[in-house]
């Protein structure tokens, strides 16, 4: 059974600036030093992963995205900026789309044929968006998280990697981030804080009890989860309530950071990682071989 190990290729800082004051400004070269950190850790033990790349980050950083590609990785993107989908038009989300995309693949040389959603931020509201995909040349889609939270989630969707057929006959894979069922509902695992706040007994026992149900884990977190000593300058002009917002944000997202790489290192020695190209191949071939 192979697992997903998936990364969204982002930085923390710029982040904090739109999501606080929706205002841009470049990426912070932080985040080529965590991704680094990340792309040591697979170079150890020989693992390849999904990179979904912001294209603010290739426009900046061109040389890291080449790393990459030369690595093996799979690339996928994730958007220009950290724009949300359903706070952008269908005309917005092409463009942009189309934009990260011909910046991603002109400096890695290669194509990026894998989406996900800035906070998995697919949802009802843009029944555009999966067709914008595949109009794009996209093969596959992780934008799906199968349970019902606060921010996101659809609990009616399917927790295996599936296509998603178009009316005029055109399909796209899905891939959906890891759920288990327990106490008669779904919960949300093996990503980003579920990950690295969680303790290691919780998140092993989920993937072995994932892989006993036939599933690979899929396993997503971001560069900066490994970087323990974060600068954060407090933004200005913020009112008391977004001061307050701002500082249990960053005290939340740097929780348990120095976990992150450890319970990779003992993931990867206990289970076998890959893309999520590798695991469609795996789940067609398995298909197959039942039909």
């Amino acid at each position: 059974m192979i697992n997903v190990i998936s990364v969204d290729v982002e930085d923390y800082h710029d982040q904090l600036a739109l999501d606080f004051q929706n205002r841009i400004i470049p990426p912070d070269e932080e985040a080529v030093r965590c991704t680094d950190r990340l792309l040591a850790l697979l170079d150890e033990f020989d693992v390849h992963g999904t990179f979904f790349i912001l294209g603010e980050i290739a426009e900046h950083f061109p040389l890291l995205v080449r790393r990459i590609a030369e690595q093996g990785h799979h690339l996928g993107i994730h958007g220009y900026h950290h724009h949300l989908v359903y706070r952008q038009t269908a005309e917005t989300f092409r463009a942009s789309l189309e934009r990260a995309k011909k910046l991603v693949e002109d400096v890695a040389g290669q194509p990026a044929d894998a989406y996900r959603a800035t906070a998995f931020s697919v949802n009802k509201s843009t029944p555009w968006a999966v067709p914008t995909l595949v109009d794009l040349g996209f093969k596959y889609d992780s934008s799906v998280f199968p349970f019902r939270g606060r921010r996101y989630g659809d609990p009616s969707a399917p927790r295996v990697p599936y296509q998603y057929q178009l009316s005029d006959g055109r399909s796209i894979w899905e891939i959906p981030l890891s759920t288990v069922v327990k106490w008669g509902r779904r919960w949300p695992v093996c990503g980003g804080g579920y990950f690295r706040l969680l303790p290691l007994r919780i998140t092993d026992r989920t993937i072995a009890a994932l892989n006993a149900e036939g599933l690979g884990a899929v396993i997503y977190l971001h560069p900066y989860e490994t970087e323990t000593s974060p600068r954060i300058e407090r933004l200005a002009g913020l009112s008391l309530k977004q001061r307050l917002h701002f500082e249990f944000f960053n005290f939340h997202q740097q929780l348990r950071r120095s976990q992150t790489l450890p319970k990779l290192r003992h993931l990867f020695r206990k289970y076998r990682f890959g893309t999520i190209k590798q695991l469609i191949a795996e789940t067609g071939n398995a298909q197959a071989a039942r039909q």
